[in-house]
């Protein structure tokens, strides 16, 4: 690293040796930054430090204009379009109006929570907020307690610590009103130790002296629970060493010093990993499939995937739109071209292989080949899919952004996701809406374990429950799926980008893909939570809602590195869970703006960074507690601060005890900067702040453990 005299990241050479420079003006202010291929990102500000210009090594431009309380009013974005933005005395988003002409009002309650969210046009998608609710026990009190919307209601009970107990669903899809609920049990360390889905089933998450998850149960009504899988370890400070599911199949995963997964056994089968300094995986070997050879350019995208049988190539611009693709089969030397244009002024996709690709006002791609024509709705999200004419499926979304209802020709199905956003199980029916069939997901934090499925008769009862268990790779990508008796009943083998068959020999469905996305195999897209993948090129359909937050392409997948990265909500890219702790990410690759933050820059005007509706009117229905003029730059300086505190580990020096008190210390530290964050900018009303802050209270307590238990240390 280089600084200059006021102490501003002015250099970085990497482990790969390839250097980025940064430029900063009189204040301090970043105005350029130089990448290792010499792409120039320039930023320019007003007299009030407000970002209004960030210009990418394309010299597409982005836009900012604010008001005289500096706040954001219009954002002229080259692929999403103008947004405009109005605001009340408080702060507040009060109207956005999209570059569709779509207008979104937004009012809130006397704290400044969202109340709702109405669509003037449009009011099927009008949301309702209700918070406080405390009947029947309800211990409600500052807390989100339901959610109306078209599609239904969400319901929240919490207890008197402020865990929470029950999600009661009640959805509407074709006529039809479905009731589910989920419900969720704790220790009394506030640990999650149980979950009761619908249908009778109840998850069981039993703990270790340490809070750590020791085995996985099933418990089936009044029946004692099966041990789905059991043995689970860890290594010091996180990644998973080890567990056993209950068909006997045993994971070991071996790790280096900088906790880069090397060697992964599932079974019979084992995958071997080399990385390069940046953390890059360079070549994966599999027994089962072969070994792959991976090469990247300066900004860590990937540039070739090789087996014994092909080679892929691919070739991007400045800001990482992909320009070519080749796949060249080794025996014969026969390749397949894809070419991609695009637009001069923005990153959208105009042509594709010779057809024009035509995008709407807003940045949704309407249509990239003949036979295939996609429809959105007034939220921005994906409403339908035609194929060669006729419609082949509609979509239906819920107030936190998540798909709930896919209507086809042969019926429809819902799904069900966990307070977290995570996708919990899925119901199909028939057109008549009878039941067809139901399948849950059970999960070890991100790691898929399980699937649990029941076909029905045509008079509409259940038969025998399915068990098979999903065995993933470094990413939690399911790759296997194995049956009691150890065979596989499905398999999923891709290219680095996610394009391939599953194959299995009785026809078994697991439609689970990179962490984060589902296939629907109506459309050939991935579902990924905000938005929706297409692996035949490699990026999103729609533009970032987030906008250069999650790096200057909008369109881009993980950075154009995904066998390194994911992007589990469709926003922006982290590391997979096979480069904890040793992939060199200080922003992805090509995600020049969001990484000019995590090396130390100031805010930046992140309220023209940030969308000022998510700003506002956060997943979770709450709203900052202080939302007034400039205090946005304030907040995104703290949250920077929190973060660099939280999110940095210790660099581990082999002897374990000075490892955890330094880690104690960092998370000690974290724990008050997390509070105090919380509790000025959310009055505590923040869902995803209250559960970050209670995993950090945790894992101190598990430090704490540890040094007594092995270091024979006392802690306050």
């Amino acid at each position: 690293y280089r600084y200059d005299l006021n102490d501003n990241p002015t250099g970085r050479t990497n482990p790969r040796q390839y250097a980025s420079t940064q430029a900063f003006d009189a204040l301090d202010r970043l105005v350029s930054h130089a990448d290792a291929l010499d792409g120039v990102t320039q930023l320019t500000y007003d007299a009030q430090d407000n970002l209004t210009q960030v210009s990418d090594p394309r010299g597409v431009t982005t836009r900012y204009v604010y008001d005289g309380l500096g706040n954001l009013i219009q954002r002229i974005s080259p692929d999403s379009g103008a947004t405009h933005f109005e605001y009340d005395a408080a702060g507040n988003v009060i109207r956005q109006t999209d570059a569709r002409g779509v207008v979104v009002e937004f009012s809130y309650d006397a704290l400044n929570r969202l109340s709702e969210r109405r669509y003037p046009a449009t009011p099927a998608f009008d949301v309702r907020y209700q918070y406080d609710g405390s009947a029947d026990g309800n211990h409600g009190i500052g807390r989100l307690t339901a959610i109306e919307d078209g599609s239904g209601r969400l319901a929240y009970r919490y207890d008197a610590r402020g865990n929470l107990v029950q999600q009661a669903r009640s959805l509407s899809v074709n006529g039809q009103v479905l009731e589910e609920s989920l419900s969720f049990q704790y220790d009394a360390a506030d640990r999650l130790v149980g979950i009761g889905y619908p249908s009778g089933y109840t998850l069981g998450y039993p703990r270790n002296a340490g809070g750590q998850v020791s085995s996985v149960t099933l418990g089936v009504g009044s029946q004692a629970p099966l041990v789905l899988a059991s043995d689970i370890a860890y290594l010091p400070f996180g990644p998973l060493q080890r567990l056993s599911w209950a068909n006997g199949i045993s994971l070991a995963r071996e790790y280096d010093q900088d906790y880069q997964l090397v060697r992964q056994r599932v079974g019979p089968w084992q995958s071997d990993y080399r990385h390069d300094a940046n953390g890059n995986i360079t070549q994966l070997a599999h027994s089962l499939w072969g070994t792959l050879d991976y090469q990247y350019d300066p900004l860590d995208r990937l540039t070739t995937e090789r087996s014994s049988q092909a080679e892929r190539r691919y070739g991007y611009d400045a800001v990482g739109n992909r320009t070519e693709k080749s796949a060249t089969r080794l025996a014969d030397g026969e390749s397949l071209q894809d070419s991609y244009r695009y637009a001069s002024d923005s990153n959208r996709l105009t042509v594709l292989n010779g057809h024009t690709v035509t995008s709407d006002a807003a940045g949704n791609l309407l249509q990239d080949r003949a036979s295939r024509l996609l429809g959105y709705d007034a939220q921005g999200r994906l409403a339908n899919v035609r194929i060669d004419g006729q419609e082949v499926a509609q979509y239906r979304y819920n107030a936190h952004g998540q798909r709930i209802a896919k209507l086809t020709a042969q019926g429809f199905t819902t799904y069900l996701y966990g307070p977290d956003g995570q996708l919990l199980g899925e119901a199909a029916y028939d057109r008549n809406g009878q039941p067809r069939r139901e399948q849950y997901y059970l999960w070890l934090d991100r790691l898929p374990l399980v699937t649990l499925s029941t076909a029905y008769d045509d008079q509409g009862h259940p038969g025998n429950p399915r068990v098979l268990y999903l065995h993933s790779d470094h990413l939690d990508t399911p790759r296997l799926a194995s049956d009691d008796d150890q065979r596989l009943a499905w398999q999923w083998q891709s290219d680095a980008f996610g394009n391939g068959q599953p194959s299995s020999p009785d026809n078994t469905v697991v439609n689970l893909r990179f962490p984060g996305q589902y296939y629907d195999a109506e459309s050939g897209l991935h579902y990924n939570y905000f938005r929706d993948y297409d692996p035949q090129t490699g990026r999103y359909v729609e533009s970032d809602p987030i906008g250069l937050n999650g790096g200057l392409n909008t369109y881009a997948y993980a950075g154009s590195n995904p066998v390194g990265l994911v992007d589990p909500n469709g926003l922006s890219p982290t590391a997979g869970a096979g480069a904890a702790g040793g992939f060199f990410v200080a922003g992805p690759p090509g995600a020049v703006v969001g990484g000019l933050i995590g090396l130390g820059v100031g805010a930046w005007g992140a309220n023209a960074a940030w969308d000022a509706y998510h700003e506002n009117a956060n997943e979770d229905g709450g709203a900052s507690a202080d939302s007034s003029p400039g205090s946005a730059a304030d907040k995104a300086r703290e949250r920077k601060e929190y973060s660099r505190i939280c999110k940095t580990p210790i660099p581990p020096t082999g002897d374990q005890c000075k490892d955890a008190k330094a880690n104690l210390d960092r998370l000690q530290q974290c724990l008050a900067l997390r509070e105090n964050f919380s509790k000025k900018w959310f009055n505590d009303n923040e869902a995803g702040h209250i559960t970050e802050i209670n995993n950090t209270r945790k894992a101190i307590e598990n430090l704490k453990d540890f040094l007594r238990r092995v270091c024979g240390e006392q802690c306050n």
